[in-house]
């Protein structure tokens, strides 16, 4: 464990870490939201035919956003990681590996409130650190807060609507990979650099 250190700017040494990988950043978080777009497009333009294909596509998304996220916590400096995102993570290549491997009679209910927790983890993800960068007084949070309060809209509803979200399964991974990769999209606009 790091002990905190008073006379250590940890706000300048965030800043000169986010400032050095903010490009890199940016370019993962278009890469990988246009990809989650398209996989959600093409979820909900061939729900009958291909949907085989479209599951394993989805799954790859949905395990490549995990991935993203694991990178995410790493890239960040101590004081400012947030164990959020290994459980959204986590979950998203769980819940990527459960859609490739699982057949979708057994696991349509058990994906449609996987889908729920991780968009609350994820949500509270973002506004925690959201909030987390307003205390360090580091602007332009707006597109994250915007970003997490979608998330949990989005979880709401299918907690909700559990039954309903089982019989429409093709839409709901459409909507979450459309809604994650629009929010990596914002919080991709949202990163400015840090003076």
């Amino acid at each position: 464990m790091r002990w905190f250190d008073s006379d250590f700017d940890y706000v300048h040494e965030f800043m000169e870490h986010w400032n050095s990988r903010r490009r890199k950043v940016r370019t993962a978080s278009c890469i990988a939201g246009i990809l989650l777009i398209i996989a959600g497009i093409l979820t909900i333009v061939f729900p009958v035919g291909i949907f085989a294909v479209i599951q394993y596509v989805a799954a790859a998304a949905l395990i490549v956003l995990g991935i993203y996220r694991l990178v995410s916590y790493a890239s960040v400096t101590w004081h400012f990681k947030d164990p959020m995102l290994i459980v959204t993570g986590i979950l998203n290549i769980l819940l990527g590996i459960l859609l490739l491997f699982m057949p979708v009679v057994l696991t349509v209910q058990v994906i449609t409130f996987l889908f729920a927790f991780l968009l609350i983890f994820s949500g509270a993800q973002k506004i925690s650190f959201a909030s987390r960068m307003k205390y360090f007084r580091i602007g332009h949070t707006g597109a994250l807060t915007f970003s997490g309060v979608l998330d949990i809209i989005l979880a709401v509803i299918f907690l909700f609507l559990p039954f309903t979200s089982a019989l429409t399964l093709n839409y709901i991974i459409s909507a979450y990979l459309i809604l994650g990769g629009i929010t990596l999209l914002i919080e991709a606009a949202g990163m400015h650099k840090l003076e």
